[in-house]
C-alpha cells in the first residue's frame, strides 16, 4: 500500500504537485531532473517561448518552470515521466485550427498541448501558437490601459 500526503480537497492542483515532489528554485534544476527525451524537447519548446518576445521573464512558480509577460503566459509540467505539457494559461481565448491543444473539465481557460515520448512535436505550429498567446496577453493589457483612462 501506498502512502502518501493527503490534501483537502480545496487544495489547488499546483500546491498537489508541490506536495509530493522535490523543491525547485531554477528552471536547470528543474529541467535537470526530467529524462532525457523530455530534457530534448523541453530545451527547444523553451528556447521557442524565450526567443518569441524580449520582455518574457522565466521563473519557478508552484514548483515548475512559469513564463509571462503581462500576466502568466505558460508553464511546463511532467506527468509521471510518461508526458509533460506545455500549458497555456489563456488557451481558452486562442484559436486552434491545428487541433493541438486539450481542455481539463478543472480549468476555465487553460489549455494543453502535450508531449510525449518518441512524437517531436511540430515545433512550427508550436511556435504559431506562443506567438498567439503572447499577442493575447500584450492586447489584452493594452486594452485594460485604456479602459482605466
Amino acid at each position: 500500500m501506498k502512502i502518501g500526503l493527503i490534501l483537502p480537497p480545496q487544495v489547488n492542483i499546483f500546491d498537489r504537485l508541490m506536495a509530493n515532489s522535490k523543491k525547485y528554485f531554477r528552471v536547470e534544476e528543474y529541467i535537470a531532473d526530467l529524462p532525457l527525451w523530455m530534457q530534448e524537447q523541453l530545451f527547444v519548446v523553451r528556447e521557442i517561448i524565450l526567443q518569441s518576445h524580449p520582455d518574457i521573464k522565466e521563473a519557478i512558480k508552484f514548483n515548475i518552470p512559469f513564463y509571462s509577460l503581462n500576466g502568466l503566459l505558460f508553464y511546463i509540467s511532467r506527468y509521471k515521466n510518461k508526458e509533460f505539457v506545455l500549458g497555456i494559461c489563456n488557451g481558452a481565448k486562442l484559436p486552434d485550427s491545428h487541433q493541438k491543444l486539450k481542455a481539463d473539465a478543472k480549468q476555465k481557460f487553460i489549455r494543453h498541448w502535450t508531449l510525449i515520448e518518441n512524437q517531436e512535436p511540430d515545433y512550427k505550429i508550436m511556435a504559431k501558437y506562443i506567438e498567439s498567446a503572447i499577442q493575447l496577453n500584450l492586447i489584452h493589457k493594452a486594452f485594460s490601459q485604456v479602459k482605466n483612462k
